[in-house]
């Protein structure tokens, strides 16, 4: 059910998008094997602002692909396996910001890589996340407020959009309907 609703999303198939764009993506994905396809349908969203945590060994795990779970003073990496998108929030710690990404406002990103422990760190999931998928996955800064951010949120498949309802309304629609039918 979640990866119908995330397909309705896909820039291929939404009806908001630009009828290039619609073509074009649907001509990248048609030949894709479902392993680098599913990742293109429904993205992975991991927090980056929490690498340093004591809970954190290896491979940090996935969050829903929901605002809610977006928070203004958290960092993170959303990759479709074509592109890696880091998005910071308006309300980072300076500090998290300086460690992980060389700098202490989003204004000065930088074009290398920074050399702290915890840079190092988002630069193996980066490398790994680039392993997974077998090419070298664009890497876009994100910022609310500009459109950058509008893309950013624009992977956010669980949200519920003008023209439907959320992931968990959808569910709830859809438990009702079996209740329904059983009773």
């Amino acid at each position: 059910m979640k990866s119908w609703r995330t397909l309705l999303k896909s820039p291929g198939l939404r009806a908001d998008g630009r009828i290039d764009d619609r073509s074009f993506w649907i001509a990248y994905v048609s030949p894709l094997s479902t392993p680098l396809a599913i990742p293109l349908v429904y993205p992975r969203m991991i927090a980056i602002h929490d690498l340093n945590s004591k809970d954190m060994e290896g491979f940090p795990p996935s969050i829903p692909l929901s605002s809610e779970h977006v928070s203004d003073d958290g960092i993170y990496l959303l990759e479709n396996g074509e592109d890696c998108l880091i998005y910071v929030g308006n309300s980072v710690d300076p500090d998290t910001m300086l460690q992980l990404l060389g700098i202490s406002s989003v204004d000065e990103f930088p074009n290398q890589q920074n050399d702290s422990p915890l840079s190092k760190k988002l630069n193996d999931v980066i490398n790994e996340i680039r392993r997974q998928r077998c090419s070298y996955l664009r890497l876009k800064l994100c910022r609310k407020g500009d459109s950058s951010g509008m893309l950013f949120f624009s992977y956010m498949v669980e949200d519920k959009t003008p023209s439907g309802v959320s992931y968990v309304e959808f569910l709830v629609h859809v438990h009702r309907q079996i209740q329904t039918k059983m009773s």
